[in-house]
């Protein structure tokens, strides 16, 4: 907490974590992902039905972690009840954009083996 009383600490966060997203969501937008909207977020949403993936969150992401060497959040892992997606992963961009880079071009190629 020390730390944010730094100046500029806090709007020098903001500013990596913006470019990282969009370095993200760029990118997957390059390769043919679909995602959701997003804004104050760590995370990046994939709509793999509409990216033309044929698998529900929770197998993406266990394959894509095995398979791909990039780990995913499944959505439904974080529902209860009734109305669970089943078709949504979530991708953290607060990581350097090389590695986001990186990440998407592994997860691109391991889509198109898929179909």
């Amino acid at each position: 907490a020390a730390g944010l009383e730094t100046p500029g600490v806090t709007e020098a966060c903001l500013a990596r974590w913006a470019q990282t997203r969009t370095v993200l969501l760029e990118g997957l937008a390059r390769e043919g992902f679909a995602t959701l909207p997003t804004a104050a977020t760590w995370f990046t949403c994939i709509d793999l039905a509409a990216s033309g993936i044929a698998l529900d969150d929770r197998s993406f992401s266990e394959r894509a972690v095995h398979e791909a060497g990039v780990a995913s959040v499944p959505l439904s892992a974080l529902w209860e009840g009734d109305g669970m997606p089943s078709g949504i992963v979530r991708l953290c961009h607060c990581k350097p954009e090389a590695m986001l880079a990186d990440a998407v071009t592994r997860l691109a190629k391991w889509r198109d083996q898929l179909v």
